[in-house]
């Protein structure tokens, strides 16, 4: 298994649910952190609650579709030293029917989620170590189509291939890009919609794969991995 001591990963969506449940879990392992969210609140509870670990943390808020603002996250990232990792955790679904939808919710639904992870991929991979890491967040619904959220699941099978494409190019720095899709987890990404809850997830079963493929032996390269609750099938 990967040693992340002392070396640093870069996490987006940091704030939310499943990222500082990640956060906390690579500061015990001695990981320094580069942390982003839209969440300015959320950030902040999310430092302080890791000023328990001997590990040194930036904290920013970065909207990852702003190259500039990426940028300038990346080099503050750079200056904790070897950068290892990079799990893109931001997401986002807008649910509703095709004929209904607007172009600006299509804007924002491909660029949170396809976008973001292309900039901060790129930017990562410019400045990251041999042997470093990219594990980008796709979801069940790449694979089994979401007739509720259909260019959700749209962004998502586009992160696959984005990852798979990219893994072609960066393989040759020897770094390692991965995509992790999950089923259903119960988290705030949810909002208000109805979700019969006893069939999701909870946010660490997801973060426990994360967490295995971000330390996974750098020999290793795992394309994907496609995982949900077992209890949709009792």
């Amino acid at each position: 298994m990967f040693d992340f001591n002392g070396k640093t990963v870069v996490v987006t969506g940091a704030s939310g649910g499943m990222g500082s449940i990640l956060c906390e879990r690579l500061a015990a392992k001695g990981a320094n952190l580069a942390l982003c969210s839209v969440d300015k609140e959320g950030l902040e509870k999310l430092a302080e609650n890791l000023k328990k670990y001997d590990v040194k943390v930036v904290c920013e808020v970065v909207d990852i579709t702003n190259e500039d603002e990426v940028t300038a996250f990346m080099a503050k990232a750079a200056e904790l030293g070897s950068l290892a990792g990079l799990a893109n955790l931001a997401g986002l679904s807008i649910p509703g029917q095709i004929p209904e939808f607007d172009v600006a919710s299509y804007d924002l639904m491909m660029d949170v989620n396809l976008k973001g992870a292309f900039i901060m991929s790129k930017h990562f991979a410019n400045v990251a170590d041999e042997q470093a890491i990219i594990v980008n967040i796709g979801s069940m619904a790449a694979i089994n189509a979401n007739g509720n959220a259909p260019l959700y699941c749209t962004a998502k099978a586009a992160v696959n291939m984005f990852s798979k494409a990219m893994l072609l190019q960066v393989g040759k720095k020897n770094i390692r890009v991965s995509t992790i899709n999950p089923g259903g987890a119960d988290t705030a990404f949810w909002g208000t919609r109805a979700v019969d809850k006893s069939k999701l997830m909870q946010a660490e079963d997801v973060v426990n794969v994360i967490e295995f493929v971000l330390c996974s032996d750098p020999c290793i390269q795992i394309h994907e991995i496609s995982f949900e609750s077992f209890a949709r099938f009792n």
